[in-house]
């Protein structure tokens, strides 16, 4: 299999911790972003070897070996370039786009949208909030995960809001792809979709389990389900729910947004098809504003986020996110100011804010037959 410089940089994106543990590499210390390994290059008696989490690199500082997780299989596993790329394709399912074909010819309004939604989201159009600033920092809480296993065993694109996102035109199979292999995407076996939430640690909090029409908007015959309602008897010890943001395991993964410019809307359907419009931020989601809390954001406090709310005619799901918002900066300290965008306020029309629409709603207005 060829490998061009694009399925490159998804291979060398695989956490490095997770690839040491894979082959069986101790790793010392205490630290979340460094650890210690015993050098295989040379007979180390002292661990030497300085695995870096946020580089996603390894080198020894005695004999100066290291490189990126591709030469780390290579050299630690005897295996070819080649090889150590296969093996980390299909031990942590990347998934390559072989496809390079363009997206579809987009209809004149929908062109129009992407480009008017485009310009909106990239300049300064958003409403800052004042910098009030709390003293409690960012909270570490106990919290006991469900297993990996779950998700790695769940990862599919046969569930019907992967085939409808393609089939009704939201993403091309090759943007699908891509998506689904970052935000991890499951399959129930009745079809549904899985959001896990998988927080910047990489700890499985528990997965919403949703179905999908064939247009891709949601099957509201079919109620949501959790996975860790569903795992009775079968959780861990001392579990306890704590809900974190759809997609947060990306500001710690996906090193390709070095800027950690964090757009948060409410949909994870939102999050996934404007993650491929708009790869600029990384794209999160609460997962509905009845779930949205203040403590959500404490993960946040050192990026740019912006927040995209929902709209309606009278305005007050504006006001929720906004309220919300408040608090937060009341309880943390971010480094930045958050801030909330007037876009669909300001630009939806009267029939768009009866319909309660989201942002790809917006950008998609031809799709928005029903409320998603």
């Amino acid at each position: 299999m060829k490998y061009d410089e694009l399925n490159l940089q998804k291979i060398r994106e695989v956490p490095i911790f997770d690839v040491c543990s894979k082959l069986g590499i101790n790793l010392y210390g205490m630290g979340k972003l460094a650890k210690r390994a015993t050098c295989w290059y040379h007979d180390d008696k002292h661990p030497s070897m300085h695995v870096n989490k946020k580089k996603n690199i390894y080198k020894c500082f005695v004999c100066g070996k290291g490189g990126d997780v591709i030469r780390l299989v290579q050299d630690y596993d005897n295996k070819t370039f080649v090889e150590a790329c296969e093996w980390l394709v299909n031990e942590f399912h990347v998934v390559l786009i072989n496809d390079k074909s363009s997206a579809p010819s987009c209809s004149p309004t929908l062109s129009s949208r992407l480009s008017e939604a485009h310009g909106e989201i990239s300049k300064d159009s958003t409403r800052p909030l004042d910098c009030a600033r709390g003293d409690k920092g960012k909270v570490e809480m106990t919290f006991v995960p469900l297993s990996p296993s779950l998700v790695t065993r769940s990862l599919s694109l046969n569930s019907q809001f992967c085939k409808s996102a393609v089939s009704a035109g939201y993403l091309t199979e090759p943007q699908l792809r891509h998506a689904a292999e970052r935000y991890r995407l499951g399959c129930s076996k009745e079809g549904g979709v899985i959001f896990w939430e998988i927080d910047d640690q990489q700890r499985v909090h528990t997965g919403k389990i949703m179905y999908y029409q064939p247009d891709c908007h949601r099957d509201k015959g079919h109620n949501p389900t959790w996975v860790h309602s569903l795992m009775k008897d079968k959780l861990p010890a001392n579990y306890e729910l704590q809900h974190c943001l759809f997609g947060l395991h990306l500001l710690t993964s996906d090193i390709s947004h070095q800027t950690s410019s964090v757009a948060l809307v409410e949909s994870e359907k939102t999050a996934i098809i404007l993650s491929e419009k708009f790869p600029d931020f990384i794209w999160l989601s609460c997962g509905g504003l009845q779930m949205f809390k203040p403590e959500l954001l404490a993960p946040l406090v050192n990026h740019k986020v912006v927040i995209f709310p929902d709209t309606d005619e009278t305005g007050e799901a504006y006001k929720a996110w906004l309220a919300v918002l408040q608090q937060a900066q009341r309880q943390y300290v971010f480094k930045y100011p958050l801030r909330i965008s007037r876009l669909l306020e300001n630009h939806a029309s009267l029939e768009q804010k009866q319909q309660k629409i989201d942002l790809v709603d917006y950008i998609f207005p031809i799709k928005n037959e029903s409320n998603v």
